[in-house]
């Protein structure tokens, strides 16, 4: 792949992910001031669900045509015929298990909304293999603009249910519209006819990989999901909307930055000739994630407060402030590890993400159910923090580290660094003024970051020089 094609590639993905996540933010922030935190417990509650049926599509069958390739038929064909099934089998279950899960949670609503959800799995199943190709072949204009028209269906379904007074039907209706969309728009992009086919060979790849990449996302699964059944179970929906809502806010600038890495760092990781090349730009991926999130992430923990939520989004948001602070350690480590499973899976290796995750998964549902007990959806926030964001990191590039044998330290301190650096930055602007808190800190962070890497400081000048030359020249053309 050369220069050229990576940039125009990461260009689109870069494009897509944050024209759809400030659609999704725009939808949030009507949502959050039309309904109440009920509603967003209630749809949180089946989120649950839809996101352990989802773990079978994401990153299984349609990464498996990534990493495999589309130049033998019968693998595109048994990958796409797998797909339909398993999502067929799933989409039936969800609909057996409603009754019990909307007696569980003490919701009878949850019965139609996991029905409905049942029928977009059908379509997600679908489009996995047809997003699958387009990664494949690079056309990430074409997911980008997919992806952007989807979403705009979304927020427009959405926000005219909830003007409508449809409460949580308005997050159903809007997916419903979303993935019924997405589906038309990527199968007119793709244009290949698919069969039902199941080569005896083929299946027992596409299987191998599939539930490895099951496993990673069945533990991954538990430990991003375990603390909403905590809360759900133990504190009730209310208490839940209000976790949601935080969960919403604090993980939109990993949304972005996944979603680019998850569309384009795998093709990209997979096509490295060798495994010095691939270390080399897993170590170059790490480091900028974590300087660009850990300043960004600061930022926003100064920024937002209850007089911030109170003005953007009503007062009746107050008590999801707490939980914001201990959200954003979690959203920060999270955000560099991604770089780490998707190298994994570029190289074949689903299942060690599998086994991380699941040996992380009883350490972590155990620390939320003390958290619930004695903190509420504080003490939860506390122990996502501290069970998946420090030590999932550490045990995770261990894990990690230790397959690929490359040395581990060399991964863990450019992900701890940099938010280091900006614990004691944040620490002194606290000591002034709310106004000038922002500014004092980025100053202090570029400051330390100068004293402490030099190295980096210079890439944030080269940037920042490149930036301005870019606008000069704008600004002389303009005129």
């Amino acid at each position: 792949m050369n220069r050229n094609s990576l940039l125009k590639s990461g260009f689109w993905i870069t494009y897509g992910a944050i024209a759809t996540r400030i659609l999704a933010l725009f939808s949030n922030l009507i949502l959050a001031r039309l309904l109440l935190p009920e509603a967003f417990g209630v749809i949180a509650v089946a989120y649950i669900f839809w996101a352990f049926v989802n773990l079978f599509t994401q990153g299984t069958a349609g990464d498996f045509l990534v990493y495999k390739g589309l130049e033998d038929e019968r693998y595109v064909n048994t990958t796409y015929t797998i797909s339909i099934i398993i999502g067929l089998v799933l989409a039936l279950g969800m609909v057996a298990i409603s009754p019990l899960a909307a007696s569980f949670f003490a919701v009878p609503s949850l019965v139609w909304i996991l029905a409905i959800f049942a029928v977009n799995f059908l379509l997600s199943s679908i489009h996995a293999v047809y997003v699958g190709v387009l990664k494949r072949r690079m056309q990430y204009r074409a997911i980008a603009n997919t992806y952007l028209i989807a979403s705009l269906i979304r927020v427009l379904a959405t926000t005219g249910c909830a003007l409508a007074g449809l409460s949580f039907w308005s997050f159903a209706i809007g997916d419903s519209a979303y993935w019924i969309g997405i589906c038309i728009l990527t199968r007119r992009y793709v244009k290949m006819k698919f069969r039902f086919q199941i080569d005896s060979q083929a299946k027992a790849e596409v299987l191998s990989f599939c539930l490895g990449a099951t496993g990673s996302s069945l533990g991954f699964y538990v430990n991003s999901n375990c603390d909403n059944f905590v809360i759900g179970r133990l504190l009730g929906s209310t208490s839940l909307g209000y976790y949601n809502f935080a969960y919403q806010l604090t993980m939109a600038l990993n949304t972005i930055l996944a979603q680019i890495m998850s569309q384009l760092g795998m093709s990209v990781f997979a096509q490295l000739e060798n495994d010095k090349q691939q270390e080399k730009a897993l170590l170059n991926v790490v480091e900028q994630i974590a300087f660009l999130a850990a300043p960004v992430f600061s930022l926003f923990f100064l920024v937002i407060d209850e007089q911030a939520i109170t003005l953007i989004f009503k007062e009746k948001w107050i008590p999801a402030t707490p939980v914001i602070p201990w959200l954003l350690v979690f959203a920060y480590f999270r955000l560099i590890n991604n770089a780490l499973f998707n190298m994994l899976s570029a190289k074949g290796k689903p299942g060690v993400n599998a086994r991380m995750n699941l040996q992380i998964a009883p350490i972590a549902v155990l620390s939320f159910i003390i958290g619930a007990w004695e903190g509420g959806i504080v003490g939860v926030s506390i122990a996502v923090a501290i069970t998946l964001g420090i030590f999932g990191t550490i045990y995770g590039w261990w894990i990690g580290c230790r397959e690929m044998k490359w040395p581990l330290f060399k991964f863990l301190v450019p992900t701890i660094v940099p938010a280091l650096i900006a614990l004691p930055a944040i620490f002194l602007s606290l000591q002034l003024g709310e106004m000038w808190q922002p500014f004092v800190f980025v100053l202090l962070y570029l400051v330390f970051v100068r004293l402490a890497i030099p190295r980096q400081f210079a890439n944030y000048q080269s940037l920042s020089m490149r930036a301005l030359k870019k606008l000069s020249e704008k600004l002389k053309r303009s005129q």
